[in-house]
């Protein structure tokens, strides 16, 4: 179909994505993965393709991240990146353009040390922000500047440090 240039056609969304066999040999047999890797546009693919809503989101996902990998000897971009692309890192990392085995291995350092990484894992509550004087309500869920202190340097994750920053 590529070589006949059928796929412009049937098949636009694969347009600009990558043809190399061997990169793609390499990839897991996750239907998601191997579409984000070949299209431009995983998610819209995918919906043509009747996948679930879960599969489409993933698509998304992928195809809005997949060229925004941190800088592998930062790991305070490594902690920001993994609190905004959370459950979909594994995908990403497994479709990383040229293996970057520094990448892979400063990710892998941060998840065994367990840091906070989203609202979550912080010491404070949104009860302990109200009790501090926060509004109820949105601002409450607002207070992502200390979870991006936290981020920076997670030995900031205690409650009194948290309390005194709102």
């Amino acid at each position: 179909m590529a070589r006949c240039r059928a796929t412009r056609i049937w098949l636009p969304e694969l347009g600009a994505g990558s043809t190399e066999q061997g990169s793609l040999d390499k990839l897991p047999r996750d239907p998601v993965l191997i579409t984000a890797y070949l299209a431009k546009d995983p998610a819209s693919l995918l919906t043509r393709l009747k996948c679930s809503n879960k599969d489409i989101e993933r698509g998304r996902a992928i195809g809005k991240w997949r060229d925004k990998y941190p800088d592998p000897k930062d790991l305070a971009a490594i902690r920001r990146w993994l609190a905004v692309v959370d459950e979909y890192a594994d995908d990403l990392l497994a479709l990383l353009p040229a293996p970057s085995s520094v990448l892979l291995k400063s990710v892998a350092a941060i998840r065994a040390k367990n840091p906070p990484l989203g609202l979550k894992d912080l010491a404070v509550k949104g009860d302990d922000l109200i009790a501090a004087g926060v509004r109820p309500g949105p601002d409450v869920a607002r207070r992502s500047p200390v979870l991006d202190e936290v981020l920076e340097d997670p030995t900031r994750n205690t409650r009194e440090y948290l309390l005194s920053r709102v």
